[in-house]
């Protein structure tokens, strides 16, 4: 029951994160020490369950899918995004530089824990390099505007956006501002457009049932290689949670003030929440 609870508060983290540009829920998994279930929990949405789903066989199929876990992690993930939308959007236009401070921070504090214990040679630290820069100027891209949103685009969006959501460092919502859907997505759970958030769906389980045997089988045959572009992709991305910036560069605190102590103080608490996680789960262990 402690295990079901568990996930269940890693979804509710995972799934307000996922509301917020520049965060990603896969960063939260990784954090909370799920990110490795994650991946086998939805490949085992395969074709052996389709084609058994498909013949009848239904508690064959059923019972290949980790219920357990999965149930808990998608309810928690589901009940903060319907749940803490507007919360997240009023924190963002009432108390931003503190909110991306946190964020900064937690982020921060994900890379330290990735970076710990691996053993990089040259190749990977170029790697690394290579996905820093590569997110470096993707999160420097401006909203596409004008953007339709017919529901060929819906699905495309669904299908790259829950792509990023499941890696470490990229966040969904904010390729959705890149896409110009942003918005219309967030309106649509506000308000529960069930045909918008359906089409949308259904290009994100799309895109989750290609990306993460791609994730998968990467992590299985290259584990240091995809450790180091992971970890630089999560570098790269900071710039989007840095708290000050002069267009979409980062820039220095506009003044030393009461202001700067709150930003710090929040940086401090996302920079420890991670650690104090990892901390009682080696205890635990």
């Amino acid at each position: 029951m402690l295990e079901k609870l568990r996930y269940l508060l890693c979804g509710l983290a995972m799934g307000a994160a996922d509301v917020v540009p520049g965060v990603s829920g896969g960063t939260i998994a990784y954090i909370t020490g799920i990110y490795d279930q994650l991946l086998s929990a939805i490949k085992a949405f395969g074709a052996s369950f389709f084609r058994e789903f498909f013949c009848g066989q239904w508690k064959r199929a059923f019972g290949r899918v980790p219920w357990g876990f999965l149930l808990p992690l998608v309810l928690g993930i589901f009940t903060s995004i319907f749940s803490l939308a507007k919360l997240t959007l009023w924190l963002l236009k009432t108390h931003p530089v503190e909110l991306w401070s946190f964020f900064f921070g937690l982020i921060a504090a994900s890379i330290l824990i990735m970076v710990r214990g691996q053993r990089f040679h040259a190749g990977h630290w170029l790697l690394l390099a290579a996905g820093a820069v590569a997110a470096w100027l993707v999160t420097g891209a401006g909203a596409v505007s004008g953007m339709p949103h017919s529901w060929p685009y819906l699905f495309g969006a669904g299908f790259i956006a829950l792509c990023a959501m499941i890696l470490p460092g990229i966040s969904g919502s904010f390729i959705l501002v890149i896409l110009g859907q942003y918005q219309h997505i967030l309106s649509a759970v506000v308000n529960f457009r069930v045909d918008v958030l359906a089409v949308f769906m259904a290009g994100g389980i799309a895109g989750l049932m290609t990306f993460s045997r791609v994730l998968s089988a990467c992590f299985r045959k290259f584990p240091a290689a995809t450790n180091a572009v992971l970890i630089g992709v999560m570098l790269g991305c900071m710039r989007t949670v840095w708290p000050w910036h002069s267009g979409v560069t980062p820039a220095l605190p506009p003044a030393f003030d009461a202001a700067l102590l709150h930003a710090a103080c929040a940086c401090l608490g996302g920079l420890a929440l991670p650690l104090v996680i990892q901390a009682i789960a080696a205890g635990k262990k």
